[in-house]
């Protein structure tokens, strides 16, 4: 089983792009218990107010994959040109959904040496080593982090639609 999934859903990046609001966190602050890395070329902005539209278009996601999450978090993550991030696990999600907003020039890794530089909504197993190789130009993806549902139950979900 691979440890992601690039589905062909294609999303209108202006959607998102009017939720960014301009108020990047150094991630290191934000997720200094979580971190084992210093990393000056990755920002975090959370969402913590969902309007109509935006909870519309999580629903229109979690439909597309066939899952109802009771446990998740929405944010946008930033990483700079010349900004790696490297191989981790994520502490909270299972998976995650990313949705790229900019072009995408630093590839999603895994420590198996799979990479892949997506272009449509991608599913991670986050419970597997990934990371992001470093960008040529600003990449900012809206990131969907899953707490109670395991890669495995999305992958064998959405092999069943496909």
């Amino acid at each position: 089983m691979p440890n992601y999934i690039e589905t062909d859903m294609k999303h209108d990046k202006e959607f998102f792009k009017k939720y960014i609001n301009g108020k990047w966190e150094d991630s290191n602050k934000l997720y200094k218990e979580y971190m084992s890395w210093e990393n000056r070329k990755f920002f975090v902005q959370e969402i913590n107010e969902f309007d109509r539209p935006l909870l519309r278009k999580i629903k229109e996601i979690w439909n597309y994959l066939g899952i109802r999450p009771r446990d998740f978090r929405c944010n946008f993550f930033r990483v700079l040109p010349g900004g790696e991030l490297p191989l981790h696990t994520d502490v909270l999600s299972k998976s995650s959904v990313v949705i790229p907003i900019t072009e995408m020039t630093g590839p999603l890794y895994f420590d198996d040496g799979t990479e892949v530089l997506y272009q449509n909504m991608t599913v991670i197993n986050t419970k597997k080593a990934h990371g992001v190789k470093a960008p040529t130009v600003e990449r900012i993806v809206f990131h969907m982090g899953l707490h109670d549902i395991p890669f495995e139950e999305i992958y064998d979900q959405y092999d069943t639609q496909s």
